[in-house]
């Protein structure tokens, strides 16, 4: 009995021990409730009506997954509603926000209106605390109407920092040009210079995107009390698809020396799908210098000939790489050329053509092009054009004094390399 006493007396002493020890334990903080009221229609279309509960309804979804702020049930705020006559237009009016607040048990309502129309709507959402009636914070979201229920809900879960009275900082945004557009976390914010937007501290993604240009993203911490800001010099687009005319040059660098260095001039069109073209080639090299000395009863004397070369190439090109300003790309080539060779005879310089040959060609060819698919860009680029058969050549040597210059018959091979550039005009 004695020991039943004890055991009793010490058990109450600890339950005792622990209330105390337990009342001096700070209590966790209390998250504050959030109302998301119905939202006006002042957009003067009657079938719009449905989104004064569909919105307020995506809203308290996504509010709710916020571990910030705890969000008043709808189905025990629509029991309320109708016994509050809230005007969400205009000043906001501390005694009615109280009222509203007591009836819903709330510590801030979140009021919205919505206008526009289903290509183009912009919704209000204002966070007023009821205690004092005082905006904590308003966002205005503009979007078309398949996407204003997402739009509103991020927005929405933007302002639950604020709410919370949890920490927050500031983003501007600039770019170069201006008028791009900002998206915050997947909610458009605003367009270029976008000054001072408040946010919760912590991670966010940054969308800039502009009609005609090169969208950018970006990963921002955002740090409590602080001005984060991001300059964005945006690059022009690249179409998806274009018709291109270009013309160019291109200087021929044959291995050897029987053929000189030759000029290839070069004008193509092409189309393009993405990171491919296919373009056709006309290419010519009006006079290919292969002129040779030769020894003669009268001294050395000089055959003079060139070739007039007429090529017609299909070709197709592939950009492994995309980079602001430059694009490199290779490709292959081929097609139809036809060599004609032509004797430079007489003192006036006049030229008779020995013989033509119809040849295929094929390459291959790589280079940059710089401002790609702009209106207008520019390519540096080296070929290799091989042949796969040799043409016949003719040359002369001498016999000595007994007779005249013996034609010998030969054979070259046309295949070279070539560098040179260019100038495109895309559509």
């Amino acid at each position: 009995m004695s020991l039943f006493l004890k055991s009793s007396s010490a058990a109450r002493r600890g339950l005792i021990l622990l209330a105390c020890f337990g009342s001096v334990l700070p209590a966790a903080p209390q998250k504050r409730a959030v109302a998301v009221m119905n939202f006006q229609n002042v957009s003067g279309s009657r079938s719009l009506d449905y989104l004064r509960t569909a919105l307020p309804e995506s809203v308290s979804g996504v509010l709710a997954a916020s571990p910030e702020v705890r969000v008043v049930e709808r189905t025990e705020l629509n029991k309320v509603l109708k016994e509050i006559e809230l005007e969400q237009s205009g000043v906001i009016d501390t005694g009615q926000v109280t009222r509203a607040g007591k009836l819903v048990r709330a510590d801030v309502l979140l009021i919205g209106s919505f206008s526009g129309n289903a290509e183009k709507m912009t919704v209000t959402l204002k966070a007023v605390e009821v205690a004092t009636g005082v905006v904590l914070e308003g966002r205005a979201i503009t979007a078309p109407l398949a996407d204003i229920l997402e739009q509103s809900g991020q927005a929405a879960l933007a302002l639950a920092a604020s709410v919370a009275g949890g920490k927050t900082g500031n983003l501007t945004v600039l770019s170069n040009p201006d008028g791009a557009e900002v998206r915050v976390d997947g909610v458009v914010v605003g367009k270029t210079p976008v000054v001072e937007y408040r946010l919760s501290a912590g991670k966010h993604r940054v969308f800039i995107s502009k009609s005609g240009y090169k969208a950018e993203e970006h990963d921002l911490t955002v740090r409590p009390g602080s001005v984060e800001k991001l300059s964005e010099s945006l690059s022009p687009a690249r179409k998806s698809q274009t018709l291109s005319i270009g013309v160019g040059y291109q200087r021929v660098i044959p291995p050897g020396n029987t053929l000189q260095q030759g000029n290839l001039i070069v004008g193509h069109v092409g189309i393009a799908f993405g990171k491919w073209m296919v373009d056709l080639t006309y290419a010519l090299n009006p006079s290919w210098d292969h002129s040779y000395p030769y020894a003669s009863s009268f001294g050395t004397l000089t055959n003079s000939r060139s070739y007039l070369q007429n090529s017609y190439l299909l070709g197709i090109a592939f950009e492994p790489f995309e980079f602001q300003y430059f694009s490199p790309y290779v490709g292959i080539f081929g097609g139809y050329t036809r060599v004609s060779d032509y004797e430079l005879t007489g003192s006036d310089n006049t030229s008779s053509r020995l013989a033509s040959y119809d040849l295929l060609q094929l390459g291959g060819k790589i280079g940059i092009e710089i401002m790609p698919r702009q209106l207008v860009s520019f390519f540096i680029e080296g070929r290799y054009q091989y042949f796969p058969k040799s043409i016949s050549r003719t040359t002369r040597v001498s016999q000595g004094i007994t007779g005249g210059p013996l034609s010998v018959p030969g054979e070259i091979n046309l295949s070279s390399l070539s560098i040179g550039g260019g100038v495109r005009l895309n559509f």
